[in-house]
């Protein structure tokens, strides 16, 4: 290939026209950034552009990013996919739940790798982001999950900026879907009550009246231990939580956040549930003796001691539901908001119920809690009696 060089004594790198081959009439411009580690050789890194003038502006970008101290040799050979993983496992596993890491390494792996895992680190723009949430929203992923995504990416390129492998942040200037919450319905109090009737005649009944009584995550729940609680006191402790996991199975986990863990008020149907519950726990111990196996003293296990999976315990839920003939657009979670929504209707107030619930911010729990329609009739009256007052 023949090229046509022009040696710069300005430093501005070296800048020649190429005149025969895949770039010929292109203009190419070369910068040294380093040297190969294993071999000691200089490595170039090349910008082409149609101008002269075009070159010139890329190799000064190109020498800004050094002089701020950017790796553009790691840079050189780094995709996005390739920092993505390094990111996730040498620094987010370090931080975050094990079930939470692996949610994440889920998305990764559906949504980025297989679309812009393989652009260069270098070269990835706000465009090629914007393409994949766009593609995300559009073959149906929940705004939720795109907003995951883009803040799975948001803190591994921050985090490439800290190693200085890259300058800015191309996420930055990406738009997110906007936030749709599917509404999530509580029960009503006539299903409650039917609810509440079919429990005292289940092995797990206890379980249940506890998270509608306290409003606890079912992973809460299955976490708690027998020195959790207070029953004399009337309270228990969140401390961890129960996840499943790939890696390790059943584990005993941090707690969703950090305002998660503290003390709960126990009512005193729970309480007095409670009891009776740990009483024939207790003689499931001595029943199956040697096969008995509550190694963390597990306030609800199985019949043999080892923990509940949190999935047959979603299982056991829907049987009862269905029991008690309650529609399945209630979830096991609709116990939490049906906890909420009943504080709220007996007037009490939200930022109480924000701290019973543990949510760090408050228009979390809005979301949680929901007035049913008798209750919205009755305010209507008290409208209805007032109007007709000022009619007389």
């Amino acid at each position: 290939m023949a090229y046509k060089k022009r040696k710069n004594a300005n430093g501005e790198g070296t800048i020649y026209k190429c005149s025969s081959g895949r770039h010929k009439g292109k203009w190419i411009g070369q910068l040294v950034i380093g040297n190969d580690p294993s071999t000691g050789k200089v490595k170039r890194k090349s910008v082409y552009g149609f101008s002269r003038g075009e070159v010139k502006e890329k190799l000064d970008d190109l020498k800004r990013e050094l002089n701020m101290g950017i790796d553009l040799y790691s840079q050189s050979y780094l995709t996005f996919g390739d920092w993505l993983i390094t990111y996730m496992y040498d620094y987010k596993k370090l931080e975050i739940r094990l079930s939470t890491w692996e949610n994440y390494m889920t998305n990764i792996n559906t949504h980025i790798l297989p679309t812009i895992g393989t652009v260069a680190l270098a070269d990835l723009k706000t465009d090629d982001i914007q393409k994949l949430l766009n593609k995300m929203n559009k073959e149906g992923s929940s705004s939720s999950t795109t907003r995951r995504v883009a803040h799975i990416m948001n803190s591994a390129i921050k985090q490439a900026m800290k190693n200085r492998l890259i300058s800015w942040n191309p996420v930055d200037a990406a738009v997110l879907p906007k936030m749709k919450i599917k509404e999530k319905r509580a029960m009503t109090m006539e299903e409650m009550d039917k609810f509440i009737n079919i429990l005292q005649e289940d092995r797990w009944g206890a379980a249940f009246l506890t998270l509608l009584g306290t409003g606890l995550r079912r992973g809460e729940l299955l976490g708690q231990r027998e020195q959790d609680i207070n029953l004399d006191e009337g309270y228990t402790e969140i401390k961890q939580a129960l996840a499943i996991t790939k890696e390790k199975g059943l584990i005993l986990d941090e707690p969703k956040t950090k305002s998660s863990k503290g003390k709960i008020p126990l009512p005193e149907i729970v309480v007095n549930a409670l009891r009776k519950h740990l009483t024939r726990q207790k003689q499931l111990e001595k029943w199956f003796a040697d096969k008995y196996n509550n190694e963390h003293k597990l306030l609800f296990c199985t019949d043999y001691g080892t923990p509940i999976n949190p999935r047959n315990f979603s299982r056991k839920f829907n049987q009862l539901r269905k029991k008690a003939g309650i529609p399945k657009e209630i979830t096991l979670h609709g116990l939490r908001h049906t906890f909420a929504t009943r504080l709220l209707e007996l007037g009490e107030n939200q930022r109480i119920i924000q701290e019973l619930l543990r949510h760090s911010k408050g228009d979390t729990t809005e979301i949680y809690t929901h007035v049913s329609m008798d209750v919205k009739k009755a305010a209507a009256e008290k409208i209805n009696q007032l109007l007709k007052k000022s009619l007389k």
